[in-house]
């Protein structure tokens, strides 16, 4: 027999696989930090929106204001009512007697900038009694309408209002 004693430990042994695997797992570490580090910056840097061109328009106090309306609460009807109002008020109303919104769930009323004119859309949200402006410019060359009033469940609250036919 030897003279060699177990004790129940093994002396720490390194290998060079050893060496390199922390060596990969470090750097795997940092191209993952890098690169979701890259992804945070470019998610912050966005392109702002494209300048709008008005062809032979001049805005001013006197502009008619083009609007497409839609019924973003549900209301039967209310579309058409409001259309007829606004038109009585000088809006063109470009969409007929209205439309319905993409879904019923709008709880407060919206102005949205359809051709980056905020002073124009701030100030129909004034007229109309609306105190939320989005601008959601468009990109479609065949967007007729300065403006889309989207009619919330808000809509009774609105100084036009009085006009509906309950």
């Amino acid at each position: 027999m030897s003279p060699f004693y177990f004790t129940g430990q093994s002396a720490p042994r390194r290998s060079p696989e050893g060496k390199s695997l922390t060596v990969t797992a470090y750097l795997s570490v940092a191209v993952i930090l890098l690169s979701a580090g890259s992804l945070v910056v470019l998610y912050m840097v966005r392109p702002s929106p494209p300048e709008p061109v008005f062809v032979g328009e001049v805005r001013d106090q006197n502009t008619v204001i083009r609007v497409a309306l839609l019924n973003g609460c549900g209301r039967s009807g209310l579309a058409s009512q409001f259309a007829g109002i606004l038109r009585s008020h000088g809006y063109d109303v470009m969409n007929g007697q209205g439309d319905n919104a993409d879904s019923f769930d709008f709880d407060v009323s919206v102005v949205v900038d359809r051709k980056g004119n905020r002073e124009l859309a701030e100030r129909a949200a004034r007229d109309l009694g609306i105190r939320q402006v989005i601008s959601q410019y468009a990109t479609d060359p065949y967007v007729l309408e300065d403006i889309e009033i989207i009619l919330g469940r808000d809509w009774n609250t609105l100084p036009m209002a009085k006009e509906v036919q309950r």
